[in-house]
């Protein structure tokens, strides 16, 4: 939970911000009409759509990753067609996995679903998925197909992929990059410790951002995700000194089970052009949230001092994201994503009452997976908000 009065937000760039974005909720023929999200978000050009789950079935043999995998990407076809949209404008995706051996047949699935460019990709292993589901997927789309472009690095800078993804992938003025782990692309060693593998890591998107001719002061928004517990007090001081004496983009880090590879720590980033306006929410060195020109980049919040209950929890938690946007010039009608980790998701159901409550018209897209609790917490809650 953020801690001190909240400062004045500061421009960092001074360019003219743009109309408001027409917005619309993207709900394909049959989708299911009681769920407290929106299957899409659709916010001028940009399209959020909401995790897609891959389920086992009911019968005496489960469902095949495969299978699982192409139920999922089917949803988020669904989602795309109804938008007017195919899968050549994914620009990102965020595969959750129950169980990292599933790893190589979901790409043989998902990689089946795309012709030449693919999307940017971030994939980690959840402690849980909604449904007993096998795989989640959330996608971003972007609907001018003549402003996505691929952001390749030279030959050898980078670790080899592991997976059918792009390095990072331009959609007009952002760029999404895939999640990066920390091997040396020259000596493909990793280091034992988590401060070297996310030294390296920060690295690794370094030389992504150069291709793309950016800097790590054009980052807006970082997610890490860790694998062991004991090692969360070790993250923020590396991640701190590889971008000093830069100010911090908005963040967010949580604990899973495992990671693709041999990584321990793994990171994913939101970059854009230097001519998009930025406006640190929060602390101006260590901000809480980055509104990017008319986007704003909302890091994990919590509370959990609010009481027991995930109820409780998850409305303080709201209540400051609410504070958030109202700083950035927004309000909850605004948020078109929204990424929930719960400590256990037996509380899916006390949440999504909540998240009713919060949202009771045109619900944003959503995410939700259960991470490993580092206290207290029941919920965080993780947002992007747009006009």
């Amino acid at each position: 939970m953020r801690a001190g009065t909240i400062a004045l937000a500061v421009a960092l760039a001074c360019v003219a911000l743009p109309a408001q974005a027409q917005r619309r909720v993207i709900r394909p023929e049959g989708a299911p009409t009681d769920r407290p999200y929106s299957p899409g978000i659709q916010v001028g050009q940009t399209l959020y759509i909401s995790g897609q789950l891959g389920l086992p079935g009911t019968g005496p043999t489960p469902a095949t990753m495969d299978a699982q995998a192409r139920q999922a990407m089917d949803g988020i076809g669904a989602v795309l067609k109804a938008a007017g949209l195919g899968y050549e404008h994914l620009v990102k995706c965020q595969v959750y996995l129950a169980n990292m051996d599933d790893y190589a047949a979901m790409n043989a699935a998902y990689q089946s679903y795309f012709k030449g460019r693919v999307p940017a990709r971030t994939t980690i292993q959840a402690a849980a998925l909604p449904s007993k589901a096998g795989v989640e997927i959330g996608c971003i789309a972007y609907a001018d197909l003549a402003s996505i472009s691929v952001v390749t690095p030279p030959a050898g800078t980078l670790p080899a992929p592991l997976g059918p993804y792009s390095p990072a992938v331009w959609a007009g003025d952002t760029l999404y990059l895939s999640g990066m782990g920390g091997q040396n692309p020259a000596t493909k060693a990793v280091a034992e410790d988590v401060p070297g593998q996310v030294t390296q890591t920060i690295a690794n998107i370094s030389t992504t951002l150069k291709a793309a001719s950016l800097e790590l002061r054009d980052v807006v928004s970082t997610q890490g995700y860790l694998t062991r517990l004991d090692e969360v007090g070790q993250y923020p001081p590396a991640f701190t000194a590889a971008f000093a004496p830069l100010p911090l983009p908005a963040r967010g880090l949580v604990v899973v089970p495992r990671l693709p590879g041999p990584i321990r720590a793994e990171l994913t980033f939101v970059a854009v052009r230097p001519t998009v306006k930025r406006e640190p929410i929060g602390d101006v060195e260590k901000p809480h949230a980055i509104k990017a020109g008319a986007t704003l980049y909302a890091g994990p919040e919590e509370a959990p001092d609010a009481g027991t209950t995930t109820e409780a929890q998850a409305r303080e938690t709201f209540a400051y994201l609410r504070g958030t946007l109202s700083e950035a010039g927004l309000t909850m009608r605004d948020v078109a994503s929204v990424t929930v980790y719960l400590s256990d998701l037996a509380d899916m159901p006390a949440m999504n009452a909540v998240f009713k409550e919060t949202f009771p018209v045109d619900p944003p897209a959503r995410v939700t997976l259960q991470v490993q609790p580092e206290g207290k917490e029941r919920i965080r809650v993780a947002l992007i908000a747009a006009r």
